[in-house]
């Protein structure tokens, strides 16, 4: 079971699910990202998002692309570095990254456009992203470890996932996925994951977890770890919780 995370994992879960509540999704901007503790393995997962995007720029995805008519385009997006981004308090930098279960999602889906944004909201952490260029690997992860902790002093850690989609009928629709951590998240998911494997839920093989996951079943079972919401295109909440 591939994919049995927040991202990747519920980043992919989650608009299917939406897609067969709407009918379909024709465009899709995602964002996620928060004030919380920076390991060494999610700031590495940082230094290759806003550079080569995998071991020697392959696999997981790339910086500054896009899905636009049916394929990836490169180099269509920009970072942004003081700006907002949707339902996230505050200035945040914004780094756009299509990843390879965005991808897949895509072709899946038959989404005509898709973005992606890491989000930023911590000052110094955004100050650091200022200074990647000048900074070797190793020194640029403890720089990013040191900057969130920063960041987290005096203030609520949360991790915010935000889905903007539009469907075939030009409606809009917002998915929101709010957490306190965003670690535990995870671990929640792989857990439920797991658990679906041990009923026979799952058949033989090799998969994706969004490709062979019940959402409902999943959602039910991380609801104590996260919030949900479906919002209309006017703001109204249409559901709230476990959907």
């Amino acid at each position: 079971m591939l994919g049995a995370g927040v991202i990747p994992g519920l980043s992919a879960l989650l608009p299917r699910w939406l897609a067969g509540r709407i009918g379909g999704i024709a465009r899709l901007t995602g964002y996620a990202g928060g004030v919380e503790p920076c390991s060494p393995g999610v700031a590495d997962d940082i230094l290759l998002s806003v550079d080569t995007g995998g071991p020697q720029g392959a696999g997981y995805g790339e910086a500054l692309a896009a899905w636009r008519g049916g394929r990836r385009v490169r180099r269509v997006l920009r970072a942004e570095e003081d700006t907002t981004a949707p339902l996230f308090p505050g200035r945040v930098a914004l780094q756009p990254f299509l990843t390879a279960e965005s991808e897949r999602l895509a072709r899946t889906l038959g989404i005509e456009t898709l973005e992606w944004f890491n989000v930023h909201p911590g000052f110094h952490v955004r100050e650091t992203l200022r200074q990647l260029r000048s900074l070797d690997p190793d020194r640029a992860t403890r720089k990013l470890v040191e900057s969130a902790e920063l960041d987290l002093a005096g203030r609520v850690p949360y991790h915010l996932m935000v889905f903007q989609a539009e469907g075939h009928d030009r409606t809009r629709h917002t998915l929101v996925v709010r957490s306190p951590d965003s670690y535990a998240l995870s671990g929640e998911v792989a857990a439920v994951t797991a658990a679906a494997v041990l009923a026979g839920r799952i058949p033989p093989g090799v998969h994706y977890a969004c490709d062979v996951l019940d959402p409902d079943a999943l959602l039910a079972g991380i609801k104590h770890a996260t919030r949900v919401e479906l919002l209309d295109h006017d703001g109204s909440l249409v559901e709230e919780g476990a959907l």
